[in-house]
């Protein structure tokens, strides 16, 4: 054998021993797809999907045949790709955040082994949004401010109108991570419109609407609500307030009966706690302050 020729066959040794090794994410809750590194020209005989050094087996497919191993971690959430022998992993959990190792066999004899690393993190939340202020002019001009807060670190927001919109609006950035961003808008028209909130981070996005609508109608309902809470108030003040006045009437009225009923020993206590309630007593007081 020639020097070329065992040159050339070590390094196909050392390709297929090292073979090829990809990083990917997954997001907890979702599904994500380990890609075998097959070409799509080959005609894939053998396809074995292991985890851990002592090659333990989770996926294969054999002579068109696939078989999903009832291993422990991954038991009922794995599927195998006969014709690429990728792997989807369903529901994808933080203990699924190790390394994958795939072999794959071809019609004409090639042999092929990778590693897939997979990092899992936790999903992105859905923003929430809370109306700050929606109030309808008499110039027929609806105003509104908008709350968007997001989940999470490193996550950006943005807000934008969906569809066509007809109006103007402006949104800040937040002054912390913590803080929400508002958006300011004004449009035309008793109808209803709709605003997006979409929160990123890294390759996950996801997005939150709401609709809005002024309604010269419903405030006018609020304000006579309002009004009616108003008057109730006011009405159950005087029923307390003359309720008050008429039993110090009838206390002071009776006060001669009320000091004889009560025991010797509380009714000076009692007659000077009746005296304060009295005009004249009062008037009284009040000339001897003067003196």
């Amino acid at each position: 054998m020639t020097l070329c020729r065992v040159v050339l066959l070590c390094i196909v040794c050392i390709h297929q021993v090292r073979g090829r090794e990809e990083y990917i994410t997954g997001y907890s809750g979702q599904s994500v797809v380990l890609k075998s590194g097959a070409d799509r020209s080959w005609n894939l005989t053998r396809v074995q999907w292991s985890i851990y050094k002592n090659t333990t087996f989770i996926a294969s497919l054999k002579d068109g045949d696939v078989i999903i191993y009832n291993f422990w971690r991954h038991q009922g959430r794995l599927d195998l790709n006969n014709e690429t022998g990728d792997l989807t992993i369903r529901n994808v959990r933080t203990d699924d955040n190790i390394t994958y190792t795939v072999a794959l066999v071809t019609s004409d004899g090639r042999r092929k082994q990778d590693k897939v690393h997979l990092t899992v993190q936790e999903s992105l939340k859905t923003p929430d949004i809370q109306i700050q202020m929606l109030h309808f002019l008499n110039d027929s001009q609806c105003y509104i401010a908008l709350d968007c807060t997001a989940f999470g670190q490193n996550v950006n927001l943005s807000w934008a109108p969906d569809g066509e919109f007809n109006g103007s609006y402006i949104s800040g950035i937040p002054n912390s991570v913590v803080s929400p961003l508002v958006l300011f808008a004004s449009f035309s028209g008793n109808r209803n419109v709709t605003f997006n909130c979409t929160a990123s981070s890294g390759q996950q996005t996801v997005t939150r609407q709401m609709t809005v609508r002024c309604s010269e109608e419903k405030q006018k309902c609020e304000v006579c609500t309002a009004c009616s809470s108003c008057a109730s108030s006011v009405i159950w003040t005087i029923l307390v307030t003359a309720a008050l006045l008429l039993a110090v009437y009838a206390i002071t009225r009776n006060k001669d009966r009320i000091i004889a009923a009560c025991p010797e020993s509380l009714r000076q206590n009692i007659q000077n706690s009746i005296n304060s309630f009295s005009p004249a007593s009062h008037s009284v007081q009040g000339k001897q302050n003067a003196v």
